[in-house]
């Protein structure tokens, strides 16, 4: 699987280089099929396929599909529309991997995990809808970032994974927040007058412990800090490699201990700290 996003020619190039272009199918994912990235990429793959089909059209109907709601578009593209998955006009893009644009995902991890996940969503949307404020998951997160944002001013929000399989995840959140909520006017025009939302970044631990955590622990900045670790490690791991699992989550007690509760400066001095 290769996935292409940025504008840059070199991501393309990288993605195609070492391809057979009769055995390449190309997944086009957008909404409105006008995204300008999206079709750059889209148009330059379809002139990389036809340049080696000697220009024969009729390729691209066999080595393109379209995750789309413009048929219209899809079809002037050369993609044969019995080849688009539609989905919704009102889901929007940072949410709807769940819906037809999650193809490439479940092509890569089948469906019946596919599905696993979708019953995950479930179970999310129902605790949230059904769950008391205390317990409420969703409703806590988001009141602590009003919290932090408007009564602390906090700038921004780490988000840190201690799981090499997440090292994207913290990315995914930036636009799903920071796209999202990333306003100064309401929907009447009108400037607001609090905080709509936090700058949101971090890497997988224990790296970032060796690059900015001595910010997060002893700079000028308060920095509120989500950490997310799993009991087990992924079980196609060596037996060795699985131990290593229990060195990840003591990095992770240990730090998640230090900045919520710290030390006192006399706990400091008798650890024989001047």
């Amino acid at each position: 699987f290769r996935f292409v996003s940025n504008v840059d020619g070199a991501d393309l190039h990288e993605a195609v280089r070492d391809l057979d272009p009769a055995e390449t199918l190309f997944i086009v994912a957008s909404k409105t099929f006008t995204t300008i990235e999206t079709i750059t990429n889209a148009t330059s793959a379809r002139s990389w396929l036809l340049d080696a089909f000697d220009g024969d059209e009729k390729a691209v109907a066999k080595h393109f599909v379209a995750l789309s709601t413009n048929a219209e578009k899809v079809s002037g593209f050369g993609i044969d529309t019995a080849n688009m998955f539609e989905f919704w006009d009102w889901v929007g893009g940072r949410y709807s991997y769940d819906s037809a644009i999650g193809l490439s995902l479940m092509i890569a991890i089948g469906p019946d995990r596919f599905r696993e996940m979708l019953d995950g969503f479930r179970i999310v949307d129902e605790h949230f809808q059904n769950a008391e404020a205390p317990a409420n998951a969703p409703l806590l997160l988001g009141l602590l970032g009003v919290w932090y944002g408007n009564f602390l001013d906090a700038q921004s929000h780490a988000v840190l994974p201690y799981s090499h399989y997440l090292s994207k995840f913290t990315a995914y959140l930036q636009q799903l927040d920071m796209e999202s909520n990333g306003k100064s006017v309401d929907r009447e025009g009108r400037e607001v007058e609090w905080q709509t939302g936090p700058v949101v970044w971090g890497t997988p631990g224990t790296n970032g412990q060796h690059a900015y955590y001595q910010l997060i622990h002893q700079g000028t900045k308060l920095i509120p800090a989500d950490f997310i670790g799993f009991a087990e490690p992924v079980g196609e791991l060596s037996d060795g490699l699985k131990a290593q699992h229990d060195l990840l989550m003591a990095n992770f007690f240990a730090q998640t201990q230090a900045l919520a509760f710290g030390k006192t400066a006399d706990e400091v001095r008798a650890e024989g700290v001047p």
